[in-house]
């Protein structure tokens, strides 16, 4: 998407666009602000980068802050016929990744991009620094209990998610951003046929299950976290969230070991968006951890 974003929230977004073709065909669309100190930023479904957007701004001095959107959402292409699973947009994330050719980076996660984040993590161990995680899953089984049959390609999922728009607007109202944000948000998604990945990958969700194709993936994927050990990370979490239930948090507690998790209790799935003050220093301090430079406080 080449059109420049709208004046009405252009001062929120204020990057230079990026595009890279995947072998597929796709383009997809990146940010990519700052010089070193690589930090990855994955977006949650079906927002896109510019969920991160605050955080780039203010990290930029210090970090080269990389922040893909995946094929299907944000302002990257959305070819109609794909199956949007969790599986696909990993592997398209790896081979952003590759064809960049990143070296050393930090990762930021937030919701499902938990799930390409963690197979990046554990694909380059070697790699990644440090690790943050924004009421993130990428475990079957765990908060997946939720149907979202209504999506499914059926007369009723076109109504309510490309007619209606109404996962997408359902997401973005449970936030606390003001109007130019939620015009932002909602800008990628315009058009039925933009909003299409977003319906076919919630359809997709149910599936997820262990005794499925795509829950075996994902247990074989978690089942890996453990070489991660080692690296620091650190779990914060929206304690109103209605996406994620607790035993999310407690699985990375089990997984992780002694890490506590810093608890956001005027928070849901966003804390970005919700309590954002309150998130961003500890993220870098955390991320300046990792520097042998001195990195100053927000």
């Amino acid at each position: 998407m080449k059109k420049p974003l709208p004046k009405s929230f252009r001062s929120k977004f204020p990057f230079q666009s990026h595009f890279l073709r995947l072998s597929s065909g796709a383009r997809l669309h990146y940010v990519d602000e700052g010089r070193e100190n690589l930090t990855i930023f994955l977006h949650d479904i079906p927002f896109w980068s510019f969920y991160f957007r605050n955080l780039i701004v203010d990290l930029r001095d210090n970090f080269r802050c990389l922040a893909p959107d995946y094929v299907g959402f944000g302002l990257s292409d959305k070819p109609s016929r794909r199956n949007y699973s969790l599986r696909t947009i990993t592997n398209d994330v790896v081979e952003f990744l590759t064809k960049l050719d990143v070296g050393k980076f930090n990762l930021v996660l937030h919701g499902w991009g938990a799930v390409p984040g963690m197979a990046i993590a554990t694909r380059w161990a070697e790699r990644v620094n440090r690790i943050a995680i924004f009421n993130g899953n990428c475990f079957p089984g765990y908060g997946m209990s939720l149907s979202h049959s209504a999506y499914r390609t059926g007369i009723l999922g076109k109504f309510f998610a490309n007619f209606l728009n109404v996962p997408i607007r359902e997401a973005v109202s449970s936030t606390h951003c003001d109007g130019p944000s939620h015009d932002g948000y909602l800008f990628p998604y315009r058009s039925w046929a933009s909003r299409t990945p977003t319906r076919t990958f919630l359809g997709n969700l149910p599936t997820y299950e262990e005794s499925k194709p795509g829950g075996k993936w994902l247990r074989e994927l978690s089942e890996k976290i453990f070489i991660l050990s080692h690296k620091k990370f650190e779990i914060f979490w929206g304690v109103n969230d209605r996406t994620f239930p607790v035993d999310v948090l407690d699985k990375w507690k089990a997984e992780l070991g002694e890490v506590q998790p810093r608890l956001f209790h005027n928070s849901g799935h966003h804390i970005l968006e919700d309590e954002y003050a309150a998130a961003a220093g500890p993220l870098r301090h955390l991320l300046a951890g990792g520097i042998e430079a001195k990195i100053p406080s927000l």
